[in-house]
């Protein structure tokens, strides 16, 4: 959704106003971004500074967008649990949200923190633009599978520069440079007069000023209630003072919003309505009170008739209410008999186009006389090491409302979030920090259970403050490195006795159930981190079995870690297998030191490494005797390892490295490679 400000932005950037002698191309980072922070689509810091080196945030960035793009605010509730109303990047957050510009990261939060990739904002500029990703561009450079296309996509466009890693953070100044090559790329905008509906799936734009042609990414369209509809293709008129848009369906008599380079046109679509109304749900709200969804708008005479709808079993209607957008008819009854089973008839009920329903008399519903309020269970009140609160109810509540934040409240403390378990009876409360040695006092009020009954207020639940909590860890992904071996990753580091005890089990492969019995776990810290843990499979007498396939979907659980979260589910994941094969670890270079030390490097980290697993002799001569190395450990896991040799290397001549069975990968599951075929491999290197 550009603005036309910024088609605007993009003709003065293209006529070279402001810009220096040498042209938009020769630009600078640091002119292109002054540029910007002219027209207040970026800031600078308080010491004036740019900062283009440093990283960007994920909300520093949804606040340029809706600078850049002018989006609209967003009155809606808020759509994270990390981004309160509070926060500096609330407003922006909301509405790169709206605008499914920018989403979340999983659990209803959005990292506002968190570095954007440079991948993730090459995805984002496809949004922006409307463009299609394309994976058949070619191009070289580090990137997740997800994210090839739309990479190939925008250095096709030049909007990112090429670059050997596209994995990493993006930093201030590779945004500017993208902004910039987005928006000087932009043409004027169109000069549009009016906008009119044709019918359902036609819209025309008519124009001041003739053009010979168009594409549809200059267009976009959304009704009244955030539906987005698809631009199918844009025909100029014959006289080019005319676009005709065909487009998707159009909900019928509802304002639509034509964004034609950036700018809103509101406009109402026609009517063509030959479609009954139909009834798509009938849903309990409380014991005595039910909701009928139709399908379209429903006239309010025939809907709120209440002939036009009985219950068996002699079941009265005791009143009808239609909803404001007329949708959606509550109805309440009489007093139920439990367990007896009523059946609705409907009939009679017309859309706004005078189309009249077929008669609906197969719904039914479950009579419930419950009328117990649900209670809070006094001995189950309990604050964890974690500082938060679980809270245990007589029976399943509402889940709606029992995840409403509003529904509790502690003096000194404000409430973060409430969850509720699978079961619908256990609450959990998450607060801003506790103080030591303080007593804090919970409310609870307002939970109705599933029949409709509400609580009674509950006070006085009372709890000491937990100021030192031991944080949760959370499973954040899991991912095949090759056909038996997987990285786990947590959101944050967990300790030595973690990565020890972790376990894995896979549980469905494409939705089935596997046996993992007689599988054997080699788990180590992926190298460079503390939150990423390596975890490679046996199978029985198989080292190198192929258990990750391209192809399938993988279910796994993770346990044995400390303090991981694991309600609802949350410890486990699905990850997708892959084509690559574990290769076996073998020597790759000799590396002379001197006369007497040479050098061994290997293609992955091994052990149970030893001299006697070399051989070395001068090409075409005598062996030389290997009479150590620097290990002296065969349980030590290494990447490399020094030899010594018992006689001086000569200068100028060439030996021959080569290699006996015995050296096994990290997990010891894994001999190496000392053969091609039938051929010993060994390694050529010169004495200097």
């Amino acid at each position: 959704m550009r603005k036309i400000a910024l088609a605007m932005l993009a003709f003065t950037l293209l006529l070279g106003l402001a810009i220096p002698a040498a042209g938009a191309s020769s630009l600078s980072t640091e002119e292109k971004f002054q540029i910007l922070k002219q027209k207040g689509i970026m800031t600078g810091f308080e010491d004036g500074s740019s900062r283009l080196n440093e990283s960007m945030s994920r909300e520093q960035f949804a606040t340029v967008l809706y600078k850049l793009l002018e989006l609209p605010a967003s009155h809606s509730t808020p759509s994270f649990v990390d981004v309160l109303k509070t926060r500096w990047s609330y407003t922006a957050i909301q509405a790169v949200r709206g605008a499914n510009l920018m989403v979340g990261k999983g659990d209803n939060q959005f990292g506002p923190t968190a570095p954007v990739k440079v991948e993730e904002l090459a995805a984002i500029l496809l949004k922006v633009n409307n463009a299609s990703s394309n994976s058949n561009i070619n191009y070289s450079g580090k990137v997740s599978a997800w994210a090839k296309g739309a990479v190939g996509t925008a250095l096709s466009k030049g909007w990112i520069e090429p670059r050997y890693d596209y994995t990493v953070n993006a930093t201030r100044g590779v945004l500017v440079d993208a902004v910039y090559a987005v928006y000087s790329g932009w043409n004027t905008a169109l000069d549009v007069r009016s906008v009119e509906a044709v019918d359902v799936q036609l819209v025309k734009v008519n124009l001041r000023t003739k053009i010979d042609s168009t594409e549809t990414g200059r267009f976009s369209l959304r009704d009244d209630r955030g539906n987005d509809v698809p631009i199918v293709y844009a025909t100029v008129g014959g006289d080019g003072l005319s676009i005709l848009l065909t487009t998707g369906y159009q909900i019928e008599s509802r304002t639509h919003y034509l964004y034609i380079d950036g700018k809103s046109w509101a406009y109402t679509s026609t009517r063509s309505d030959t479609t009954k109304p139909t009834i798509t749900s009938l849903e309990r709200v409380t014991a005595r009170v039910y909701v009928l969804t139709f399908s379209e708008q429903v006239d309010t005479i025939t809907a709120t008739n209440s002939n036009n709808y009985s219950f068996s079993g002699g079941l009265r209607i005791t009143s009808l209410q239609l909803s404001s957008d007329k949708r959606q008819v509550t109805l309440t009854t009489s007093s139920q008999s439990n367990n007896t089973r009523y059946w609705l008839t409907v009939k009679n009920i017309k859309d706004l186009a005078g189309n009249v329903m077929d008669t609906r008399s197969d719904l039914s519903v479950v009579g419930n006389d419950d009328s117990t309020k649900p209670t809070i269970i006094d001995s189950e009140f309990r604050v964890n090491a974690d500082a938060s609160l679980t809270i245990k109810f007589s029976e399943p509540v509402n889940r709606d409302i029992a995840v409403q934040t509003g529904r509790y409240s502690i003096s000194g403390l404000s409430i973060v979030s409430a969850t509720l378990d699978k079961d619908g009876r256990i609450v959990t409360l998450r607060t801003s920090a506790h103080k030591d040695k303080t007593v804090y006092s919970l409310t609870v009020s307002g939970i109705p259970d599933l029949a409709g009954n509400v609580m009674d207020t509950k006070t006085g639940l009372l709890f000491g403050g937990i100021s030192n909590p031991i944080l949760p860890v959370k499973l954040q992904s899991i991912a095949a490195v090759n056909e038996n071996t997987i990285e786990v990753a947590f959101d944050r580091d967990i300790s030595d006795a973690d990565v020890a005890s972790l376990a894995v089990a896979i549980l469905k492969d494409n939705g089935n159930n596997i046996s993992n019995n007689g599988w054997s776990r080699y788990a180590v810290r992926k190298s460079g981190t503390n939150r990423v843990v390596s975890v490679q499979f046996r199978t029985g007498a198989d080292p190198n079995p192929a258990l990750f396939q391209a192809g399938h979907v993988y279910l796994a659980r993770v346990t044995g870690v400390t303090s991981l979260l694991t309600q609802d589910g949350a410890n486990e994941t699905s990850f997708a297998g892959t084509i690559t094969v574990n290769d076996l670890p073998f020597a790759k270079q000799v590396i002379y030191l001197n006369r007497t030390t040479i050098k061994v490097v290997f293609s992955e980290p091994v052990k149970n490494v030893s001299a006697q697993f070399f051989t070395l002799k001068e090409q075409g001569g005598d062996a030389l005797v290997i009479s150590g190395d620097e290990l002296n450990n065969t349980n030590a896991v290494v990447t490399e390892v020094t030899l010594k040799l018992s006689k001086d290397l000569v200068q100028g001549r060439v030996y021959e490295l080569a290699f006996k069975p015995g050296i096994t990968d990290s997990a010891g599951f894994n001999g190496w490679k000392t053969k091609n075929g039938n051929e010993d491999i060994s390694i050529l290197f010169t004495g200097f």
